[in-house]
């Protein structure tokens, strides 16, 4: 346990930079809530709301501030998201088992999924609390109907407030059990079903208010978008709990994911199998796994504006039907050998994170430099040179270390604002523009809409290129290079 545990929060402690597309987001905004009376007050406010979207910036007002700075803090919520994620799976299988097993630590191939490269921090924050829910869900279904509903009430509110889509893998899971135990009753559902309604009262709270908010509530910075998405989207699905986002060397790391897959695929095929070694399901884990399965293919890729809906559903249904299972008919040769494959696999996957985290930390070193030269106050207009994913949101940096302006922080269903005078140069889900469209004149994809970079040479102050512009862009723009180091580079406008 202890050995399983440390493979998965290592790689994330190590080094001072995640390589998590939006966790620069996150920190930019706590950095903002705990920091008032700096020059960041005239862009920016904050004021704390539970919002279905609040574990981490409760967590960090709470506690963190009081202990540890903010990068700190970061590099522990998702180690506490880590091992949380193990020992979730290790509880839910001795409720479901009703013995302790190994096999549920084969979830630390799915430590290092989408939804964590992504950093979707308060998501993955709330996703073992939901598992530990569910197995107390199922350890109690044999209470009084009433006390079982008493006792979920405060542990349902508390995951719907934390993450909203953390309460629907509570949601789902939970009614997934209670709709096979229908099944299981045969001629006496009718009498369980009343029953059963007893038991689901907590979660006619946050239902409600989730209907109550779509109908009533005005769009929120993200705008309403819901769709269904793509082909692409779907394909999504099966490649998020593996994969990376970054395409910056984790080729191997890839390979790693893409081994996980290929194990775990081979080892839920032998549930088919009568004799001999084979996973065996238990009974209870039927109805969350099909209800969670549904899920992950029903859910739309865009809902209320929020984007990659559709990949943070298929991991846990992994992780439920991991700890769902157990093996059978396995001498100790066999133990061996399934033991050694899974261990290589997940400590290689480890190993791959923990060099990305090391690239990335000494990428973000560079950046800190660039942004030494930047003055308290200044508004940055951030832009690319890669298609890379991880390029989106690193100009966030520059909020808790230059106390500078950026337009591209989270809002909408996280608790920061923009000050009115603002607004018109800030996006609620942005990201760093491709150099090519802003400095290229010949390229029309910018001036086709409007956002906050329609007249970047006035209300921005500085560039910061994330990526080393072309000389024809720099004598495009009126630009005076401040620094430059590594793959960064700062300029100043209108010099």
């Amino acid at each position: 346990m202890v050995f399983a545990v440390l493979i998965a929060v290592l790689p994330i402690l190590l080094h001072p930079y995640l390589p998590l597309v939006d966790l620069p987001n996150h920190i930019a905004r706590q950095y903002i809530a705990a920091n008032p009376g700096t020059a960041l007050d005239a862009y920016y406010g904050y004021t704390f709301a539970m919002k279905g979207n609040s574990a981490g910036d409760l967590l960090w007002l709470a506690v963190g501030q009081h202990i540890t700075d903010v990068y700190t803090f970061s590099k522990l919520l998702m180690a506490l998201y880590a091992a949380n994620l193990l020992l979730s799976a290790v509880v839910l299988a001795r409720v479901l088992h009703g013995r302790w097993l190994i096999w549920p630590l084969a979830t630390l191939l799915l430590v290092f999924n989408g939804p964590f490269f992504w950093g979707f921090q308060n998501f993955v924050i709330t996703v073992p609390l939901a598992l530990y829910a569910l197995a107390a869900w199922i350890h109690y279904e044999g209470t009084r109907p009433w006390l079982r509903a008493i006792l979920f009430i405060p542990v349902v509110i508390v995951i719907f407030e934390l993450h909203i889509l953390g309460f629907i893998v509570l949601l789902v899971s939970a009614f997934g059990r209670e709709v096979h135990r229908l099944f299981e009753a045969g001629r006496r559902w009718r009498q369980q079903l009343l029953q059963h309604c007893i038991s689901a009262l907590p979660f006619l709270f946050p239902i409600g208010l989730i209907v109550w908010r779509t109908f009533t509530a005005a769009p929120n910075d993200y705008g309403d978008i819901t769709r269904y998405g793509s082909l692409r989207a779907r394909i999504d699905i099966l490649r998020s709990p593996f994969d990376v986002v970054s395409n910056d060397g984790s080729a191997v790391l890839e390979l790693f994911g893409t081994m996980s897959l290929i194990v775990l695929v081979f080892a839920f095929l032998t549930l088919r199998k009568k004799s001999g070694l084979r996973l065996v399901l238990a009974p209870r884990a039927l109805g969350p796994i099909l209800a969670l399965a549904v899920l992950s293919v029903a859910v739309p890729s865009v809902l209320d504006g929020v984007a990659y809906v559709q990949i943070r559903f298929p991991f846990v249904m992994a992780a439920v039907a991991i700890a769902g299972t157990s093996w059978h008919g396995v001498d100790r040769r066999q133990a061996l050998w399934v033991f050694l494959v899974f261990a290589v696999i997940a400590v290689g996957r480890s190993v791959s994170v923990e060099q990305l985290a090391a690239r990335h930390s000494a990428d973000m070193q560079d950046l800190s430099l660039v942004l030494a030269d930047v003055p308290e106050g200044a508004r940055l207009f951030p832009v690319r040179m890669s298609s890379d994913r991880i390029d989106w949101h690193l100009q966030a940096y520059a909020v808790p270390q230059a106390n500078a302006f950026v337009p591209t922080l989270f809002r909408g269903a996280h608790a920061l604002q923009i000050e009115e005078a603002w607004h018109h140069i800030a996006a609620a889900q942005g990201k760093s523009l491709p150099a090519f469209m802003v400095f290229d004149e010949s390229n029309e994809t910018l001036g086709a809409v409007s956002g906050f970079w329609d007249n970047w040479e006035n209300d921005f102050t500085h560039v910061l290129a994330l990526g080393n512009l072309d000389e024809e862009m720099v004598a495009s723009s009126d630009l005076l290079l401040l620094g430059r180091q590594g793959r960064y580079e700062m300029y100043e406008i209108g010099s």
